[in-house]
């Protein structure tokens, strides 16, 4: 185990040093991303000047709901980019030959290639929108409330991962998958809105099929109405995270090993 921590912090080290060797290329990527969050903040806030509140939802409480949407969704993306390059081309194109061939699992080397620090400025967003509109906010910040959403950060990043390592391993069998993982998610996109705004359909398949919901809706109601019971939300948090990542390894596993070199 130590082994592999040695290993995967040299990796990322690697990975920052090669990317700032073109700086003004990584600030200018790492502006984009903040620029579009920032965009669809915006936007938000247009929809929200024509209509007092969303299901009682203020401006404030979508800003907060929004920039808690992006904690592990930023999480997820600075240190698990690479995952998208492999639903996309990289089976397809033979890259992951190199990975077969050491004697370290390809999957652990997918993750630890890339250190995707774009990341940051969405990670960047959600903190300013965080702590901008809890401070507007009359809530109680109380240990449980607080307790849930560093759980449901933390552990929300690995459910994200999880369905990424499960819809790009379909790669294996399918060549590309790209299309297939975005689709999934694109889920993620609707816990920005209050989960009341949706019909019933929309709320099974956020809360129990893809459970987004579970990591960002329902730990912000009980930040901010007290709606649920902050232990019980985490602790499901942390058994859903973990059995999605255990199913994810082994279809994993169970699909890298039809992985064929197609090099076109």
């Amino acid at each position: 185990m130590l082994r592999y921590i040695k290993l995967y912090f040299t990796c990322i080290k690697r990975s920052i040093i090669t990317r700032l060797e073109y700086k003004r290329d990584t600030f200018i990527s790492i502006f984009n991303f903040f620029l579009t969050n920032v965009a669809s903040i915006l936007s938000i806030w247009m929809i929200m000047e024509s209509i007092p509140s969303l299901q009682g939802w203020t401006m404030v409480e979508l800003g907060f709901l929004y920039g808690f949407s992006m904690m592990p969704v930023a999480l997820d993306h600075i240190f698990t980019d690479d995952l998208w390059n492999v639903a996309y081309w990289k089976v397809r194109n033979g890259d992951l030959d190199r990975m077969f061939t050491k004697p370290v699992p390809v999957l652990f080397q997918v993750i630890a290639e890339t250190f995707q620090l774009e990341g940051l400025g969405e990670l960047i967003v959600g903190i300013v929108m965080l702590a901008v509109c809890g401070s507007m906010l009359d809530v109680t910040w109380s240990f449980g409330a607080v307790f849930v959403l560093i759980i449901a950060t933390v552990f929300g990043a690995l459910v994200i991962t999880s369905f990424k390592i499960i819809f790009a391993s379909l790669a294996f069998k399918f060549k590309r998958s790209g299309q297939l993982l975005q689709v999934a998610y694109n889920f993620i996109g609707y816990t920005r809105y209050p989960i009341s705004i949706y019909p019933k359909f929309i709320k099974g398949m956020l809360t129990f099929v893809f459970p987004f919901a579970l990591i960002i809706s329902y730990p912000v109601e009980i930040f901010l109405f007290q709606s649920y019971s902050p232990y019980l939300i985490a602790g499901v948090v942390v058994l859903v995270s973990c059995a999605l990542f255990a199913i994810s390894i082994v279809i994993w596993r169970a699909l890298e090993k039809r992985y064929e070199s197609t090099g076109s």
